[in-house]
């Protein structure tokens, strides 16, 4: 070390100190600036807070302004939309202004803070973004103005709408499914953070059909596809999950599967198709009800239903359109200005030319086809159809219902170039006359309506009529049967007595609520006492849900059956004892033996009684009603919840019975306590002959029977050999 550079104590210290200054004086400088930034933030802060107070000063009669004279909620809801976007964007301005010789950071943080999502529709976003390539007889940029009706539609699903469910009961080739696509582009690119659960009926047509479609639909619009990844978009005709932007996801899901209806919650849904979904899913219930419990959470979740209908009573998307405001686009006669709604059956009108020769199997041939006004009469051409269209009116026929818009229309409404014409149309309707088959094709894709199907079904109203007054001790019964039909959360019970000619006495009709997928656990609790305590002495229970609990719960019970329907008109209700012995033979080597009831032919037996006249004294056949509260309006709905319908099959007309509403438990359980009648063996006429009568009532017949157990030890019962022995005893002094 050389003598400069060495150091004494003292140079040490003094460098110490300095150091130690220099320190001080950088915290120093550090407190001032901080303090003039804390001196400019407080100075920003007052700033934007006067320029906020400024911006909402005259916000209440900005609003007021906005809405005076509306009376559409829509308009209104649209208008303020406008108005709240308009204050946001100007308080930032002016907040970015005030604050811009004070700290410029302040104020263009706050202008980014509350700058407003655009206030864009579908539609609008439709017309800017979508563009179609292929597949299409309008291919390039859409435009709402080529199918104009299809505007108020998708608008109605826009964010700032305060239309909460959209319901399209359409016609084929009208466009309800591109409202769909529309609207999947729409949240995916403009709202960009929600999520929606898109269902179709089955998971085969998702992966068939919707995937490919949605892959062509993001691969054609730009701004869609610079959203999804590679990877995601490839994958989308198989997968059930497209994610996309920074966490939003599109579930796909199939109504037929409980298991892809289970999703997190979630804001947005889409059906399409609706109409094929299933009344049940896996026996967990409506598919409707499970994707609801999805949306819960969200007080402004939307719902977009879109469907061609199907037959009347049996088709979901008519349920619910006649839930909502019954929306139908009107258009202006260009004779005499009234508005109405066109509609084939009432304003479509043709003229027809012999067929040509050589073609005697067709019918006549249409060679002109227009409408006529209802007011005037006077013929409104087709060429006319593009103004009509662009200047229609959607009507709702409901206006009360506010939150749930539905629409329908018919191909009338199909623009020029985009589907049939009216002489297409009215020819395809001629030459399906006679034809129920190709009928209800007319109706439900042209018309889009509901087909009602021509054939024998009873009245439920008529049936109300038939309830009677009457104590079970005064019946001349002589067997008591039950039928029991297992749901996935209950078990639902109908008490049938019969006497003789199997005239019918209802007595009583259970709802057992529980789980019924274990024996032993559930509504399966409940059944033994609910029998008991009725008196029933034969019941046959349903296997097609949860068989093996059915199968326990008739286990070593000669007097009850598991039963399985069997369709076909030729099915006789019950085999012959012949056949049931062979084949008890077989199927004791394998399990429990099922018996076959052929419910087609119930069904006909029990709706042929149900129309029986009513009789003094005895009427074999007829089905008496108790004035019980069991035997509502919902049970004799569900009794007649089925109609006997022809249809061409091969050539042929054939019968078969078609179902119109969701649930018919209170038809199956009577079809299967008149299984149990029949599989029990009973003699009814030499019974009622005997005077061996079921007299007791339900409590007393327990009493009874309790009595006669403790004295069993005197007076043991007769043991049953099989399951063909008769449970009803006439010496059995209970039934005495």
């Amino acid at each position: 070390m050389s003598a400069a550079e060495q150091y004494t104590l003292t140079d040490l210290q003094a460098e110490r100190e300095r150091l130690k200054a220099e320190q001080a004086q950088e915290e120093y400088e550090a407190a001032v600036a901080e303090t003039c930034l804390a001196d400019e933030l407080y100075a920003a802060e007052a700033a934007a807070h006067h320029a906020l107070l400024q911006g909402l000063a005259n916000l209440d009669d900005r609003l007021v302004t906005a809405i005076a004279g509306m009376e559409d909620e829509t308009a209104i809801h649209h208008a303020l939309s406008e108005v709240i976007h308009d204050v946001l964007r100007e308080v930032g301005e002016s907040v970015s202004a005030a604050t811009q010789d004070v700290l410029p950071l302040v104020g263009e943080a706050v202008q980014k803070g509350v700058k407003p999502r655009g206030l864009l529709t579908v539609s609008q976003w439709a017309d800017r973004h979508r563009w179609l390539e292929s597949g299409t007889n309008a291919p390039g940029q859409w435009d709402t103005d080529r199918n104009p009706l299809l505007r108020e539609i998708m608008d109605s699903l826009s964010e700032h709408s305060p239309v909460r469910e959209v319901t399209f009961k359409k016609p084929s080739g009208i466009g309800g499914t591109e409202v769909l696509y529309n609207w999947i582009g729409y949240i995916m690119h403009h709202l960009q953070n929600k999520d929606l659960l898109l269902v179709v009926p089955t998971l085969e047509l998702r992966d068939r059909e919707f995937n490919p479609r949605l892959r062509k639909v993001i691969n054609e619009t730009t701004v869609l596809k610079d959203l999804v990844s590679t990877a995601s978009r490839n994958k989308t005709n198989r997968d059930d999950l497209l994610e996309y932007g920074a966490r939003a996801r599109i579930i796909k899901a199939g109504a037929n599967s409980a298991d892809s209806l289970r999703s997190s919650h979630i804001p947005y849904v889409a059906k399409d198709e609706a109409s094929a979904f299933p009344w049940d899913v896996g026996g967990e219930g409506d598919p409707d009800r499970l994707i609801a419990n999805r949306q819960r959470t969200f007080t402004r979740a939307k719902t977009y239903n879109c469907s061609t209908p199907t037959i009347e009573g049996a088709c979901r998307i008519d349920r619910g359109y006649q839930r909502s405001d019954q929306r139908t686009p009107h258009v202006a006669c260009p004779h005499c200005d009234h508005s109405f709604y066109m509609q084939r059956k009432k304003h479509l009108n043709w003229k027809t030319a012999p067929p040509r020769e050589g073609d005697s199997g067709q019918a006549e041939l249409v060679t002109d086809a227009w409408v006529n006004c209802p007011e005037c009469g006077g013929e409104i051409r087709e060429a006319e159809k593009p103004p009509l269209l662009a200047n229609a009116r959607w009507v709702p026929k409901r206006p009360h219902i506010k939150h749930h818009r539905g629409y329908t229309a018919n191909s009338l409404y199909t623009p020029l170039g985009l589907g049939l014409t009216w002489k297409q149309i009215a020819q395809d309707a001629l030459d399906a006359e006679g034809d129920d088959a190709a009928m209800q094709t007319i109706v439900n894709t042209y018309d889009g309506e509901v087909w009602t199907e021509q054939g024998d079904s009873i009245d439920d109203l008529q049936l109300m009529t038939r309830l009677e007054n009457y104590q079970r001790d005064e019946l001349p019964i002589v067997l008591v049967t039950a039928g029991v039909d297992v749901q996935k959360d209950r078990l639902e019970v109908t008490i049938t007595g019969f006497g003789a000619g199997e005239e019918a006495w209802l007595l009583d009709h259970l709802i057992l609520p529980g789980e019924t997928a274990e024996y032993g656990e559930g509504a399966w609790l409940e059944l033994d006492p609910a029998l008991e305590d009725n008196g029933v002495q034969y019941y046959c229970v349903d296997s097609g849900y949860n068989a093996d609990a059915v199968y326990a719960a008739v286990d070593g019970r000669p007097y009850a059956w598991a039963i399985k329907g069997i369709f076909g008109m030729n099915r006789p209700l019950v085999e012959d004892e012949r056949r049931r012995r062979q084949r008890r033979r077989y199927r004791r080597k394998r399990g429990v033996p099922i018996e076959p009831i052929g419910v087609d032919t119930a069904k006909s037996i029990l709706y042929a009684r149900l129309k029986l006249p009513a009789a003094q004294g005895a009427c074999p056949g007829y089905i008496h009603f108790a004035n019980h509260p069991a035997f509502d309006d919902e049970y004799f709905a569900q009794l007649g919840a089925e109609k006997l319908v022809p249809r061409r099959q091969r050539g042929r007309t054939v019968l078969e019975w078609r179902k119109f509403r969701a649930r018919n438990e209170a038809l199956d359980c009577l079809i299967y306590a008149l299984a149990a009648c029949r599989l029990s063996g009973v003699d009814l006429d030499a019974e009622a002959k005997a005077g061996r009568f079921v007299t007791l009532s339900a409590g007393e017949y327990q009493r009874v029977k309790q009595e006669a157990a403790n004295s069993s030890a005197k007076a043991e019962k007769p043991a049953r050999q099989d399951d063909t022995t008769t449970f009803y005893d006439a010496e059995d002094p209970w039934l005495t």
